[in-house]
């Protein structure tokens, strides 16, 4: 500053004609400013990423490998299973064990945070069953078995 800027600014402080500025009115004043900054920033911080996560960012976009893997394995005939020429069952032997089995109605326990149906709770009391708030009656019913 030359001599006689410096004594106009000592001259503005004296008169009190210098207000200091709230964080406020500066970022208002430098909006535009903090903007391009905050825009330079975020790109810098946006190719860094891209950079360092390339490898990782082209596997997620790229389709998958099955075309180079199945024709690779049909090329060496390494992996080809044989084709089955018999006939395989449709049902099931009458020997086998496989038959009905009667499951009786009972008491289950729900998961955490559920509830047992109101009408479950009211044919328990029929019963004369007592439930507490995550039990459940369950019906009787019958099941294959093997």
């Amino acid at each position: 500053m030359d001599s006689q800027s410096r004594q106009n600014h000592y001259l503005a402080v004296e008169a009190g004609d210098c207000k200091k500025k709230s964080f406020m009115d500066k970022a208002k004043e430098h909006k535009k400013e903090i903007a391009i900054g905050a825009a330079v920033v975020l790109s810098v911080v946006a190719v860094v990423l891209v950079a360092k996560n390339k490898a990782s960012l082209i596997a997620a976009f790229k389709p998958t490998h099955m075309g180079g893997v199945l024709s690779s394995s049909l090329d060496t005939r390494n992996n080809v299973v044989p084709i089955i020429s018999e006939a395989l069952p449709t049902s099931i032997p009458g020997n086998s064990p496989i038959g009905m089995t009667n499951v009786r109605g009972h008491i289950r326990n729900l998961p955490d945070g559920w509830r047992p149906s109101l009408d479950k709770v009211e044919l328990a009391k029929e019963l004369g069953i007592s439930l507490n708030g995550s039990q459940t009656l369950v019906d009787a019913y019958s099941k294959v078995a093997a």
